[in-house]
């Protein structure tokens, strides 16, 4: 689920004016894109630069506890924000702070909104969760955040240490972007600023592969990101 289609455009406005949204056009001469769990698509989202901006990251973060509220989901709802490392862990961060400034204007005595961001080990699709000490408390009632949601697999994964480690995850989470398609993810709803879906291939059946098109990363090297968005 997303805001309204005014809220969308907003947002993936303000992506385009960063240069960080990019939609292949269908010449084989431009690479495309060779996503983290090594499908391909004919585009992406880096919300990199968003996340670090101050004034889009902290505007993101309000708009999306409003629309928590408007869902039903109230600031004292949830104990803690985990937001995986490294893309949400600004996110996570800024999530609890403001989360913490609305409880106090109600009940200065108030409990602060905890956050954390575990690490993620390995690779590709081969990458592992892990928990620090005090990245989660048995009991806990814990909002996942991302900043972009791609297949899923991460979230369900920070979802299922999560609760290994004795604390509940809420039945929404968030996200700047869903490009997945989903709707829900392990039946948790997905709350996000932009539902853009995208498509994704395995290498063997991408569609770009076969007219002649180069897959690369987007970010890694940097550079990947101006041949990406080069013209030709």
């Amino acid at each position: 689920m997303r805001r309204s289609n005014d809220s969308q455009t907003c947002w993936i406005k303000t992506y385009e004016r960063k240069g960080v949204f990019w939609v292949h056009d269908g010449n084989p001469k431009r690479p495309h894109a060779l996503l983290t769990s090594g499908n391909h698509s004919d585009g992406f989202f880096w919300s990199g630069p968003v996340v670090d901006d101050d004034v889009a990251r902290e505007a993101a973060v309000e708009e999306i506890i409003d629309f928590l509220e408007e869902q039903g989901v109230g600031i004292f709802d949830f104990d803690r924000v985990i937001g995986p490392a490294t893309g949400a862990t600004r996110l996570a961060e800024e999530m609890a702070f403001q989360v913490t400034e609305r409880r106090w204007t109600k009940d200065k005595d108030a409990e602060p909104c905890r956050w954390s961001s575990p690490k993620k080990l390995g690779d590709g699709s081969s990458k592992t969760i892990v928990l620090a000490e005090g990245d989660v408390r048995p009991g806990e009632r814990v909002l996942l955040i991302e900043d972009v949601i791609t297949t899923g697999g991460s979230v369900e994964a920070n979802a299922e240490i999560i609760i290994a480690a004795g604390a509940t995850v809420l039945p929404v989470l968030v996200a700047l972007v869903n490009r997945s398609g989903l709707e829900k993810i392990a039946e948790r709803r997905i709350l996000a600023l932009i539902d853009r879906p995208m498509p994704m291939w395995a290498p063997e059946d991408c569609l770009l592969c076969k007219a002649g098109s180069e897959a690369i990363r987007p970010k890694k090297p940097v550079e990947n990101w101006d041949r990406l968005t080069a013209q030709y």
